[in-house]
């Protein structure tokens, strides 16, 4: 197994200077990107509680095929316009059969907009630009805004405090790192075996947003 370099950093005064609109290198806070990738509108299905938002384009797979129904394709949707910053409290790695699942659980249901791409390798970390060794041949990003793991309005204590490397019950994810916490952009890589499809469902009631990852 390779090494690893974990570089992750959280940089209070740049957040701060970025939240109050003087940084000039981070995108606006409702400016979502998720590597080199053009990320397009994500055709969303609503149920009481629950949305699925499934990677638009051709997909490499069918629910016909092996039952899940995803895409390996960018997908983004906006942040809602009453959104301060979505305050990142919890993060879960796991599986079932067939699948690999990343839970990511917000305050008070406050789920920020999300871009998701697969890019390419070297992973970089946001603000300093340092390269971040990931396993997996693989990359699918995750980048939420405007968000953090950090209450940058208010008390400017961690709401997130878990590990910033992230491992789990897996068949095809290696491991979910964060690489930036900067100008209310929080992002997490999601280091996989192959570029696998992918789908996402939010959850309001939970403020929880999963990332489903077929395994077969």
């Amino acid at each position: 197994m390779p090494n690893h370099r974990r570089i992750t950093s959280v940089a209070f005064v740049l957040i701060l200077v970025g939240l109050s609109g003087c940084g000039d290198d981070g995108p606006d806070d409702g400016e979502l990107s998720a590597g080199d990738s053009t990320s397009t509108t994500a055709s969303t299905s609503t149920t009481a509680s629950t949305s699925t938002s499934a990677a638009p384009g051709p997909s490499t797979t069918t629910p016909e095929s092996n039952g899940f129904d995803g895409a390996t394709t960018p997908t983004s949707v906006s942040p809602p316009a009453d959104l301060g910053v979505g305050l990142l409290t919890d993060l879960q790695v796991g599986g079932v059969e067939g699948v690999d699942q990343v839970t990511f659980t917000f305050q008070d249901g406050q789920i920020p907009g999300y871009a998701v791409a697969y890019i390419e390798p070297p992973v970089r970390q946001d603000g300093s630009g340092n390269e971040i060794e990931i396993e997996g041949d693989a990359f699918l990003e995750i980048r939420f805004a405007p968000a953090s793991g950090v209450d940058l309005l208010n008390t400017l204590e961690p709401t997130y405090t878990g590990p910033n490397e992230v491992r789990g019950d897996t068949e095809v994810v290696t491991e979910v790192v964060r690489t930036g916490d900067f100008e209310a952009h929080l992002t997490w890589v999601v280091g996989v075996d192959d570029e696998v499809p992918y789908r996402i469902e939010t959850d309001p009631a939970t403020g929880s947003l999963t990332v489903f990852l077929s395994t077969t």
